[in-house]
């Protein structure tokens, strides 16, 4: 291999009350050159060896994916060098040395200096190796590390037995192969104790008090007595906490879990109800004074109940006004902080305050940047749809090791196990409610009782309440009330999509109140108007739209018909429209049935990874569609709102419509004018109301009680909200007269 540049390393060190008499625990990233090649049997039995000639291979980028080398963009697995030399300040005689892959794309297998280390687990969590006796085995001190990289491609058609969530959904993330080493690699040196599997979460707080719980696993060469410093950085400078204990430790792992207790807590809030002050926690195990292990997280106190899915932060209620989030791109690797905080502001500026991380673990950029943000994130496991029995045990263990990895995040207030368990929602062809033949089939499908939904799911949600006893759980997300408990979850209702028109959503909340209290993955398709989605021909061809940009063809053909459109242009027009007046109208509906019973809802979804047709409202380069202008009116902190017009009148016809206010102000507002106006062809109606608005609720204002005139054309409703004479909200609604 070629010349290999210095390694970048960073030194952390534990300030203490004795800073003289410590050691640096040093962070090495393996720069590269990295090269790459295709498997194949001949070099899978010789690129281990130290004197491998790999000048030439392909450069390739870690982190990264091979999707990125076009000569390797149809492989399934790939072949990795690269060599490297650890600092000098590293090797102290009773050093141990670690080597952490932040993350493979999908599995790998491990060697260093020939030697095999083992197989990696999973593409979210980090996997680390003990390389102690590789390094001091090796006196040139060159070592060559060598990783053969796997990575199957989906079987869209059948059950997955694979951790991949979203990625293994074609339409939304499209086809590439993310195979690939796609976060940082890196050898951790320390004393002769390892802290791993470290874990901060906070369990309670208060305005008086707060806890937070630690765990550590401390990996020992042999049996030693240990101090365990904790130190937290209170946000604004204030003077650390420091705390330390002694342990005497066994040859092997030792368990630590302990408390740390903070009074007068600086609380960390949803941006909606206050500030985001974060608290740095510095855990270090000494031995004789010196530092072995160290390790660090930010964490936010705040304390989350969630009640009938009616979500509370810090003991205040919050209805949850939020997106499904997709990747922020195809290949996880190529997203750049920038963009990644980018959605979160844009969520922000919609009036949103909670984001679904669906079916995938994002970058580390996203939880950071919602945390100062103030934004909540409901994570799910990447588990998606239905699934293998094979999954068992590697689903479990995921959850722990997610939240090892995620769960100091104050911005993290609900842990998903599985999205979708029966496969009813996702797909090409999804199941809905609405009454026919096949989605009978789909309600039975929902209730029937099955090994996922009463094995699975439930062994994987109390593997959360286990690492996490702070935060809820939602076992199976778009499951049905079933035998035994006729509980239920948040519901999948993709009315005026999939089946049915958006109009049903009102109906069936009020027939069956308890399927509504947490409502997911609802909206429509519609097309861009990017350069990257080319229609060439009119009319269009569905199927080759299908294959390439996921367009779903049955909602096309059923909500957005070419035969209504004259132009291209005329039809991506119509299909924005229609996404945005079906978005408008169903989010009002929730937020008019906030708390008796909806507590929230997430509308599909955000933000496309890559050209697409899809339900996102933003495209893959961030232009928005109608839609954004509908979501951010719909989701206003005051809005009004009255039941829908009928599309279709007759003359004579009594429309009874009811108004409301919707309000999530923490103060009540006193003063309000409400004003109506129907105008017809040649008429026109006005009501005026006066009225108040608790805080944090809805109240009915009053009706509007009409007879259609003996005319025919278009009817508007316009609603005005006034408080003390300021303008704060409108809304308008539209119907048509139609002759008998």
């Amino acid at each position: 291999m070629g010349a290999n540049p210095a390694a970048q390393h960073d030194k952390q060190l534990h300030f203490g009350t004795n800073p003289n008499n410590l050691t640096a625990v040093v962070s090495t990233v393996l720069p590269g050159p990295w090269r790459a090649h295709a498997t194949d049997d001949e070099l899978r039995r010789s690129f281990i060896e130290h004197d491998f000639d790999d000048t030439a291979w392909l450069d390739i980028n870690v982190p990264g994916h091979w999707a990125e080398q076009p000569k390797l963009a149809s492989r399934r697995s790939v072949l990795y060098r690269t060599t490297f030399s650890l600092p000098s300040d590293s090797g102290a005689i009773d050093s141990r040395h670690w080597l952490v892959f932040e993350g493979i794309w999908q599995s790998a297998d491990v060697w260093l200096d020939g030697a095999y280390l083992g197989p990696t687990d999973g593409w979210f969590t980090p996997d680390q190796f003990d390389i102690t006796d590789q390094i001091q085995a090796n006196s040139s001190g060159e070592h060559v590390l060598a990783v053969e990289v796997m990575s199957q491609r989906p079987n869209v058609d059948e059950p997955t037995r694979n951790l991949n969530g979203i990625f293994d959904d074609p339409d939304i993330v499209g086809h590439q192969n993310r195979g690939g080493i796609w976060q940082p690699v890196r050898v951790v040196s320390t004393g002769p104790v390892r802290m791993m599997k470290n874990r901060v979460v906070c369990q309670e707080a208060s305005a008086t008090a707060a806890t937070i719980h630690l765990r550590s696993h401390l990996v020992s060469n042999e049996p030693r007595s240990v101090t365990i410093t904790t130190t937290l950085r209170p946000p604004g400078g204030a003077p650390p906490l420091v705390s330390s204990r002694d342990h005497d430790l066994a040859s092997g792992a030792t368990v630590l879990e302990w408390d740390l207790s903070i009074a007068d807590p600086a609380l960390w809030w949803p941006w909606q109800l206050g500030g985001q002050p974060l608290y740095r926690v510095t855990v270090s195990v000494e031995i004789a004074g010196s530092i072995s292990g160290i390790w660090e997280r930010t964490v936010g106190l705040r304390e989350v109940r969630m009640k009938n899915y009616v979500l509370s932060i810090n003991g205040e209620r919050l209805f949850a006004k939020g997106a499904d989030l997709w990747p922020t791109t195809a290949l996880p690797a190529v997203a750049s902080a920038e963009q990644i905080a980018g959605d979160v502001a844009r969520a922000k500026d919609l009036g949103l305050n909670l984001l679904r991380v669906e079916s995938h673990v994002a970058r580390p950029e996203l939880y950071e940047a919602a945390d100062r943000a103030g934004m909540l994130l409901w994570q799910d496991l990447p588990m998606r749809g239905e699934v293998k029995r094979s999954i068992q045990s590697n689903a479990v263990n995921a959850a722990h090791r997610l939240v090892d990895k995620l769960g100091a995040h104050p911005s993290i207030v609900v842990w998903c196990a599985h999205y979708d368990p029966t496969g009813t929602s996702t797909g090409r062809q999804p199941l809905t409610v609405i009454p026919s033949r096949r989605s009978l089939f789909g309600v039975a499908k929902q209730q029937a009782p099955t090994w996922t939904k009463s094995v699975l799911d439930r062994l994987v949600g109390r593997a959360f309440n286990r690492a996490d006893g702070s935060r809820p759980v939602v076992q199976g997300s778009g499951a049905w009330p079933s035998a035994p408990r006729f509980d239920g979850t948040d519901t999948h209702l993709r009315f005026g999509w999939h089946a049915g028109t958006g109009r049903d959503l009102e109906t069936f909340a009020r027939r069956i109140p308890r399927m509504v209290r947490w409502v997911s993955s609802f909206g429509a398709q519609s097309v861009p108007r990017s350069d990257q989605v080319k229609i060439v021909d009119w009319p269009a061809d569905l199927g080759l739209l299908a294959e390439r940009y996921g367009l779903n063809e049955s909602g096309f053909r059923q909500y957005i018909p070419r035969s209504d459109a004259s132009s291209i242009d005329d039809w991506i027009e119509a299909s924005q429209a229609y996404q945005a007046t079906l978005l408008r109208r169903q989010i009002e509906t929730l937020r008019r049935l906030k708390y008796k019973p909806t507590g929230g809802f997430t509308f599909s979804a955000l933000a496309d990874c890559r050209p697409a047709i899809s339900m996102a409202i933003f495209d893959h380069d961030r232009q928005p569609k109608q839609a954004v202008a509908a979501v951010q009116a719909a989701c206003q902190s005051i809005i009004v709102v009255a039941d829908r017009l009928p599309i279709q009148m007759h003359p004579g016809q009594a429309v009874l419509l009811d108004v409301h206010v919707v309000s999530d102000e923490r103060e009540p507002l006193q003063d309000l004018d409400v004003t109506a106006q129907l105008s017809w062809p040649d008429g026109q109606h006005d009501w005026a109301w006066r009225g108040q608005i608790d805080a944090d609720s809805v109240a009915r204002i009053g009706s509007i009680n009409w007879i259609a005139p003996n005319v025919t054309g278009p009817v508007d409703l316009t609603l005005q909200l006034r408080h003390r004479g300021d303008e704060v909200a409108s809304n308008t609604y539209r119907g048509a007269i139609r002759a008998d």
